[in-house]
């Protein structure tokens, strides 16, 4: 499956049909993420031209992909400590290595729609290790995507 043209490698995407993606850049969750405990290789693709959400794409299994933000567009002051378990596992040696995401749980409409930001994904961009992790901070792990609630 691997085109030899610049060192890339076309793979199915569950919405962006067949994709090149330059191997470099693939993201590896040693452990899988839970549930896909064999799913260790990811790739990151924008959603759209500009979104704040990108699609965190199995490069194994074209069928698997997850919408992804930035936990920071829905909550600003959105915080906690690294354990230094994980920071060992990512070889995370500086705060500016870090990225932070998390999964959004697509509804029937927006306003129904939930991001889990109980479980982000700490990622080094240094090394593209990532790892999804379990807060023991009092988030959400159905947080609405919008703040914007009809009073009654």
């Amino acid at each position: 499956m691997a085109d030899l043209k610049e060192n890339t490698m076309k793979i199915t995407t569950a919405y962006m049909g067949e994709v090149e993606i330059n191997p470099s850049q693939i993201i590896k969750f040693e452990n899988g993420l839970p549930g896909f405990e064999e799913e260790k290789d990811f790739i990151q693709l924008p959603l759209s031209e500009g979104s704040a959400y990108q699609v965190l794409q199995s490069v194994k299994t074209a069928g698997l992909a997850f919408i992804i933000t930035s936990p920071y567009v829905i909550i600003a002051d959105y915080s906690f400590e690294l354990d230094e378990s994980v920071t060992q596992a990512l070889d995370i040696k500086s705060d500016n290595e870090v990225a932070l995401f998390v999964i959004v749980s697509l509804k029937d409409t927006l306003e129904n729609s939930t991001v889990n930001m109980k479980a982000p994904i700490v990622f080094n961009i240094q090394n593209q290790k990532a790892k999804q992790i379990i807060l023991n901070e009092d988030y959400a792990i159905r947080h609405q995507l919008t703040a914007e609630k009809k009073e009654v």
